[in-house]
C-alpha cells in the first residue's frame, strides 16, 4: 500500500495532465456532437424457418406432400400427449373424415372426440352421465364398445 501512495506522490503532475487532458477530449466530444459508434453493422439473413399449423380439412388424396401431412397428423396427437382436456376440445373440432385419418381420436355419437382403438376417452357426457353406445369408429373403421 505504501508503494501505490508514493507511487502517486512522484507521478503526481503526469497524473493531473492525463485527467485533464481526457476530460477536455471528453468536453470536447459532447460539445461537437462527434458519434464515436458510427460503425453500420449489415444485417444479413443467416437462418429461415417456416412454422406450418395443422390445417383439419386437409385432402391427403389431392396433396402431393401426403408424407408431411401424415407426419402432422402425428404431431397433432403428440402435441395434447397428458392433456386429455384440450385433446378432447381439439378432437371435437374435426369433421368425421379427419376424425378418421387421427389416432388418438375416435367418431362417436356424430362427433369426433378423444379417444384410441379401446373408444371414448371420456365415458361420460359433461353431466356425469353414461354415455351409451354400441360401436365408435376409431381410423375409420367400426369398432365394437363392450359397455
Amino acid at each position: 500500500m505504501i508503494e501505490i501512495v508514493e507511487f502517486i506522490k512522484e507521478n503526481l503532475n503526469v497524473i493531473i495532465i492525463i485527467v485533464v487532458v481526457l476530460l477536455f477530449l471528453l468536453v470536447l466530444i459532447k460539445i461537437k456532437s462527434i458519434n464515436l459508434n458510427e460503425k453500420k453493422i449489415e444485417s444479413k439473413l443467416i437462418q429461415k424457418v417456416t412454422v406450418e399449423t395443422f390445417d383439419s380439412k386437409i385432402n391427403l388424396k389431392n396433396d402431393i406432400n401426403s408424407d408431411k401431412i401424415i407426419s402432422k397428423k402425428h404431431t397433432f396427437c403428440e402435441s395434447y400427449l397428458g392433456n386429455s382436456v384440450e385433446l378432447e376440445k381439439a378432437c371435437e373440432q374435426l369433421t368425421k373424415r379427419n376424425c378418421a385419418d387421427i389416432k388418438c381420436c375416435v367418431f362417436n355419437n356424430g362427433k369426433c372426440a378423444a379417444g384410441d382403438i379401446n373408444g371414448p376417452t371420456y365415458k361420460t357426457d359433461a353431466d356425469g352421465n353414461l354415455i351409451t353406445m354400441d360401436t365408435y369408429y376409431y381410423l375409420g373403421k367400426k369398432m365394437s364398445s363392450i359397455m
